[in-house]
């Protein structure tokens, strides 16, 4: 992509959130955007947490390492965790209509607290409280060190209730701190396909080109992101798995929410201590429909098969369409060797 226009875009991005900041917030501002050149804008690799695990570029292990030690949610605050291409952007949607929905002008400009600012591990990487730069070197103490514009930004957001996202593992969040998470799930080979789609266009020459060699990579569990080396979705799975009796944990299945969006959005909103009327589940399925999200997107992101694009088709079953009889063996192979001893059944078509 032409560096001009990615700039556009990266500012674009950042000023998102200017009306729900305070008037005074520029300087913030400022720090996140040129911070945001700095790591997200090619070349970039992954950046390594702790224990192996890699993540995409933009998702830094220092941001993510910080989050965990030094960020307090507020109690109203939810968190939607998830593997990537899962659902991530659509139950955050939900989420954000239903924690506004009786302020309609709050749910538009909330959108500006957008994956910047609401990813625990996404953001620039740390300044020391003096403002010089971390020089890199191996340190066992991070609390000296904050990302100035991503938790400034957090801290001084005029909302309330906050609704945050992440695509860490489940040992690498802060799991007590958050009162409301709700984790979601996708069957893996639709997520694979998806995540092809969403990747494609590789800004950093991260992945296999040709379809079919990425879902072979992939299967292996060499995709290099957000997971160790030989794993991948259905590790991060099985690991969130051990939370599905937490009391303050909810287990979402994307193609429940496509066959019963009405029925799944009246559960979170009970999950998530909110109020709402039967009209208005109504109006946050249509305002969450694929196709109506899909159409606020326009604009909101750089559409020009540049970059990546946040929606495709949504749908459940498209797999059949990409993946080798030999591929979707493996899939069934691995989810019954990785999560045989789990009571989960993934669904890879829906009824007529």
């Amino acid at each position: 992509m032409d560096p001009d226009k990615m700039k556009g875009m990266f500012r674009k991005f950042v000023m998102e959130i200017v009306p729900i900041m305070p008037e005074d917030s520029d300087e913030i501002l400022e720090k996140c955007y040129g911070e945001l050149l700095k790591i997200a804008a090619p070349p970039k690799k992954p950046s390594v947490l702790k224990d192996g695990y890699y993540l995409f570029p933009g998702f830094e292990a220092t941001t993510a390492q910080h989050s965990y030690d030094n960020f307090v949610p507020r109690d109203g605050d939810v968190l939607v965790a998830s593997y990537a291409k899962t659902g991530t952007t659509w139950t955050s949607e939900v989420i954000r209509q239903l924690l506004y929905n009786d302020d309609p002008e709050l749910v538009k400009n909330a959108r500006g607290f957008n994956q910047l600012y609401n990813y625990l591990e996404y953001g620039p990487e740390l300044f020391s409280t003096t403002g010089n730069k971390h020089n890199k070197q191996k340190s066992t103490n991070l609390r000296n060190y904050f990302p100035v514009c991503k938790y400034e930004a957090v801290k001084a957001v005029k909302l309330d209730r906050r609704c945050f996202g992440t695509h860490l593992p489940s040992n690498l969040v802060n799991l007590k701190r958050f009162k409301k998470i709700i984790y979601v799930m996708r069957n893996p080979k639709d997520q694979l396909v998806s995540w092809y789609n969403f990747v494609k266009v590789d800004l950093y020459n991260l992945f296999p080109k040709d379809e079919r060699e990425f879902y072979d990579v992939h299967i292996a569990g060499k995709q290099g992101c957000f997971g160790k080396p030989g794993e991948g979705y259905l590790e991060h799975v099985k690991e969130w798995y051990q939370h599905k009796n937490d009391n303050n944990v909810m287990f979402l299945v994307f193609e429940d929410m496509k066959q019963n969006p009405a029925e799944k959005v009246k559960e979170l909103a009970a999950f998530i201590n909110v109020k709402v009327t039967d009209e208005k589940i109504k109006e946050i399925v249509q305002n969450t429909s694929f196709n109506s999200m899909k159409k606020s997107a326009k604009g909101r992101e750089a559409d020009n098969g540049e970059v990546m694009t946040m929606f495709r088709k949504g749908r459940v079953g498209g797999w059949k369409d990409h993946l080798t009889v030999a591929q979707s063996e493996e899939v069934d192979r691995k989810v019954k060797a990785i999560l045989g001893d789990t009571d989960i059944k993934f669904t890879y078509e829906l009824s007529s």
